[in-house]
């Protein structure tokens, strides 16, 4: 236990770090807008990312260059991260060892037998040694059409627009049955919040994954890295892992999903008592924020919540 308490920590330093020497480097830059440039041409020119120059820029819109307009142009910190790979997650597959049961290898990895079956389309529970199991299903993601222009024109993708929310449908959205692991005890998600509620007042960036700003998906995803759980990157992707759970039966650390601006447009992480942190755009403050989930806005516009890690059972103190 303390070597793991150790680890998370160190895990949590190494975060700050990264983030601290990510936007590091290269002096920004002045570029003189010409006739028929756009946002993203010019971000092509520099291999510098879109959204960065609109951020350094503060336009309110992707149309609003005009001819003989300086735009200040992002340094090395803000380049794009070109065919960089996300980390490997788990091994999907389970080698069959002598003395294994379909009870002791679904123990072992978080699931139910009845789960370990259907992964493998098992009829029986006979076993052969050498056999490769499934045992975690990879992330299946909606396969959306790219809209890179129409995202760069929405501001950011918690709009606070009070009255009534957008009518948006989720069948086409797909869902996972089976959890991506286990909490080891009822201290690591205790843990799991205090580490959350580290990121409190950290700074909101539309598109931003470093210490100069964070968008809601990006902070949950960071979060979870520390517990050695990797994400797809934006919040659609995320709304479809784990396990589906009702809003009355929300535990710690569960994701809880809001339609905005577009499908599953923000996302973030309950911490108990009605209450979620998320990095938040809304009301002019631009950072990490706790809000509740009965407030009017959240509770009109909230669509889903998934349970990534499963709760050991006698461990649900809660």
């Amino acid at each position: 236990m303390m070597e793991r308490r150790i680890f998370l920590w160190m895990g949590l330093i190494v975060l700050f770090l990264s983030f601290v020497f990510s936007g590091s480097a290269r002096a920004d830059i002045k570029y003189t807008v010409q006739k028929g440039d756009r946002l993203l041409t010019i971000a092509k020119k520099f291999n510098v990312d879109a959204l960065a120059i609109k951020s350094a820029n503060n336009m309110t819109n992707s149309h609003s260059l005009k001819v003989g307009q300086v735009l200040i142009i992002p340094g090395q910190g803000q380049k794009k991260e070109i065919a960089k790979k996300e980390p490997k997650s788990n091994s999907m597959t389970y080698t069959v060892k002598r003395g294994d049961t379909l009870a002791s290898i679904a123990q072992k990895h978080g699931l139910t037998v009845a789960q370990l079956k259907e992964l493998n389309r098992l009829k029986s529970n006979q076993l052969k040694v050498g056999a490769k199991l499934i045992i975690r299903k990879p992330v299946e993601v909606a396969k959306v059409k790219p809209r890179i222009e129409e995202e760069l024109e929405e501001e950011d993708d918690e709009a606070l627009e009070e009255g009534t929310p957008p009518v948006i449908s989720d069948k086409w959205l797909k869902e996972s049955s089976v959890p991506l692991g286990k909490w080891n005890s009822p201290y690591e998600r205790s843990l799991f919040v205090k580490v959350v509620k580290s990121f409190l007042g950290a700074p909101y960036r539309f598109g931003g994954d470093s210490l100069k700003g964070l968008d809601c998906s990006a902070f949950v995803r960071r979060i979870y890295q520390i517990f050695d759980i990797q994400l797809p990157r934006t919040a659609i992707e995320q709304a479809q892992v784990g396990v589906r759970v009702e809003r009355d039966e929300l535990k710690e650390g569960d994701l809880v999903f809001f339609n905005t601006r577009r499908p599953f447009g923000h996302v973030g992480i309950y911490i108990g008592n009605n209450q979620f942190i998320h990095a938040s755009s809304s009301r002019g403050e631009r950072q990490v924020r706790i809000d509740r989930l009965d407030a009017p806005y959240y509770n009109k516009r909230f669509v889903k919540a998934v349970r990534l890690l499963e709760i050991k059972d006698g461990d649900d103190t809660t």
